[in-house]
């Protein structure tokens, strides 16, 4: 039997909500819809490091960010993956191919693995010289229109605007093009790996304007969640970088146009390649995103946080077998992409990965009664029973989180530099490492994370299984968040990278190469 075709498509910084099919907020998906309702969507879909490049290290080598060191948005080059998922398939004989964002390693012209490679990437610190969108652009688009961003958008901003120049020159209309050719071009004696990168909807937000103003010409807004824990800040503070901000009246209003309108062109855009691989029956498709977006909640913006906005995460496959209809609330992430997608390959896995196959979780045709159409019983298959998930703002943290004069600092949760998490999808347990406070939220009855349960005397019970499981979890580290396995050590240090990990940048740094965020980068321990 051929093996099969995948199609993994990425956005980034896409909450789990902003699907039309959720039901919960005003975001227009029909493609991503159809898709989700073609084969499984996961409800328990969670980043494990909320932030860009942990969690694109992550599906790249199929390990937690604990494994592969680096536990905050800082990268290092030539990060040693000897057995990533494109080298792995290319290995089994597939035509590997990425197009559009990348996975942030650096530097970004560094293929690692993919033997079709067209890099087009806002983050990208190529975009002078190497990266193919920007090359495009200099090639293509109007002299005066001052380039991407000349609309006053920002790949951080809360600025939105309609994108002033005609679509061709918008970056997730130009990943979709990339993606069109390649599969016009690819080696038809070969199955093919492809994976389609947009940066939306992370910013800039700047959708063509019709996909803006279906939004913006709405009077409807979607009201931010703010917990009556929650602290408000004194002030907005600069556009281009704030973490912590009241999003409110006409700030409210353009930043969802601009991210609601992003992801809604994304989908038009996602539409068009579904179309063209409606005729590989013999395809996996999987969508998901490397985070979320906080977009207002508790009075935060971008990610890295641990609540729901910024870690949990859509993840829809469909393919050859697996049956409509299915919604899973199996706690996944990307760190289990690796391995599924070796599986359904046929494939072996490397070892040192942490993720796992879904496979098993997926129902499929064979578990249908033949003769009636009745589903037979099916064995509950065994899986883990919550994630962990983690975060160091460390570096980061001052420029995001400015404590303006008369601002609440004190027992100000935003002021946390670093957290780890535990959830299952009905409960979510954090402990913030530097000071040790905890929350506690039922995320059944209190999905937006309004009332933390923590507090209460009647969830004590409660809360001290999370601890020590969460004790259990961090057993070992290096960093000694744990005395005994039950009993967890606040005020440990918490960093972006790992002893190893950051002696391998310090290495890198030495041999003369170039670093990503090399702001952030500066000696953590003596």
């Amino acid at each position: 039997m051929a093996k099969p075709n995948f199609l993994v498509i990425h956005t980034d910084q896409h909450r789990a909500d902003c699907l039309g099919i959720e039901g919960k907020r005003r975001v227009f998906t029909p493609n991503l819809d159809y898709l989700a309702v073609r084969g499984a969507r996961f409800s328990a879909a969670y980043s494990t490091c909320p932030v860009c490049i942990p969690q694109r290290l992550t599906f790249l080598t199929g390990q937690l960010a604990s494994t592969h060191g680096v536990q905050g948005n800082i990268g290092i080059p030539y990060f040693p993956m000897e057995h990533s998922l494109p080298k792995e398939l290319r290995g089994g004989g597939y035509q590997t191919a990425l197009v559009g964002r990348t996975f942030h390693t650096v530097p970004s012209d560094d293929p690692n693995g993919f033997e079709y490679y067209v890099p087009g990437d806002p983050s990208s610190e190529l975009k002078d010289t190497k990266d193919h969108f920007f090359a495009f652009l200099r090639n293509n688009a109007p002299a005066l229109a001052g380039g991407y961003y000349g609309n006053g958008t920002g790949n951080n901003s809360l600025v939105a605007a309609p994108f002033h120049m005609p679509n061709e020159f918008h970056h997730t209309q130009w990943t979709t093009e990339e993606a069109l050719r390649f599969l016009n071009v690819r080696d038809t004696g070969r199955p093919f790996f492809l994976s389609v990168g947009y940066y939306a909807p992370h910013g800039p937000l700047n959708p063509p304007a019709e996909f803006f103003n279906r939004y913006y010409n709405n009077g409807d807004v979607d009201e931010p969640a703010i917990g009556e824990w929650d602290i408000p800040p004194v002030a907005n503070w600069n556009p281009d970088r704030t973490g912590y901000v009241n999003l409110d009246g006409e700030l409210l209003k353009s930043v969802q146009a601009g991210y609601y309108g992003n992801i809604t062109f994304a989908d038009y855009q996602i539409g068009r390649i579904l179309a063209k691989v409606a005729r590989m029956p013999n395809t996996y498709i999987i969508f998901t995103s490397d985070h979320g977006e906080n977009l207002g909640d508790h009075y935060l913006y971008h990610k890295s946080r641990p609540y729901e906005g910024s870690a949990h995460i859509p993840f829809l496959i469909a393919g050859p077998g697996i049956s409509p209809l299915q919604v899973r609330d199996e706690p996944v992430g990307w760190h289990d992409i690796l391995p599924t997608v070796l599986d359904l390959a046929g494939l072996p896995c490397p070892e040192g990965v942490d993720g796992e196959s879904i496979v098993s979780l997926l129902e499929t045709g064979d578990e249908l009664d033949r003769e009636n159409g009745d589903e037979l019983e099916r064995e509950k298959p065994n899986w883990r029973e919550y994630l962990h998930s983690e975060n160091s703002l460390r570096g980061a943290h001052a420029g995001m989180y400015p404590a303006l004069p008369g601002q609440q600092v004190e027992g100000n949760l935003m002021y946390e530099p670093s957290w780890h998490s535990l959830t299952d999808g009905k409960w979510k347990y954090i402990w913030f490492d530097s000071s040790g406070a905890e929350q506690l939220f039922n995320l059944v009855e209190d999905p937006d994370e309004i009332i933390d349960l923590s507090t209460r005397e009647d969830y004590s019970e409660n809360l001290i299984s999370w601890r020590r499981l969460l004790a259990k979890t961090l057993q070992g580290r290096p960093e000694g968040f744990t005395s005994n396995g039950e009993d967890l050590v606040a005020g440990r240090p918490h960093e972006q990278l790992s002893e190893d990990a950051e002696q391998l940048m310090q290495t890198r740094i030495s041999q003369g190469f170039d670093i990503a965020y090399k702001h952030y980068n500066k000696p953590r321990r003596p």
